[in-house]
């Protein structure tokens, strides 16, 4: 019969970022130790972050390592929304299903729809401004948008008048 081996500790996670707190005394860490941890437990010798690759990197007691990503994602490149789109459009248009291409036809026809809907209120406001408003209220209105003041600055018919006087004598 062998003799009882002692009792051996799990590593210690460090709390190196300040702006976690542990939480009712447990120490935090990384996804990867979790999952390092939840695979091998007290089994693990070492654990250690890779940075560049995104990974936890655990020596186990039998020599072996094994890695664990410290993203949801499986430590994949999340791709930008562009490229996301991009990748989603062309599945859609290459592949031969007709209901793909007709959603992608119904994509295209409301965008179309918007579209033209927004031109057209955009036209309608602009017409309903340059027809029902004062033309000084106009003024302001759209020289404040652009942050320009039209208060401090000098009256263009003024200088009109000024020049033409002076150029008369």
């Amino acid at each position: 019969m062998r003799t009882p081996e002692p009792p051996r500790h799990a590593p210690t996670r460090s709390t190196w970022r300040l702006s976690v707190r542990p939480v009712a005394g447990t120490t935090t860490g990384t996804l990867g130790e979790d999952i390092l941890l939840a695979r091998h437990g007290d089994r693990i010798l070492r654990l250690r972050q890779d940075h560049r690759a995104g990974q936890t990197v655990a020596t186990l007691r039998d020599g072996t390592s094994d890695t664990a990503p410290n993203r949801i994602n499986g430590g994949t490149l999340a791709l930008r929304p562009g490229e996301r789109a991009r990748l989603h459009w062309t599945t859609l248009t290459q592949d031969g299903d007709p209901e793909a291409i007709r959603e992608v036809r119904l994509l295209g026809r409301l965008s179309v729809i918007w579209i033209v809907a927004s031109v057209l209120l955009c036209a309608l406001m602009a017409w309903g401004m340059a027809t029902f408003m004062d033309p000084s209220a106009v003024e302001d209105l759209t020289s404040a948008y652009f942050g320009i003041s039209s208060a401090g600055l000098p009256d263009p018919t003024a200088d009109a008048a000024a020049n033409a006087a002076t150029a008369g004598s």
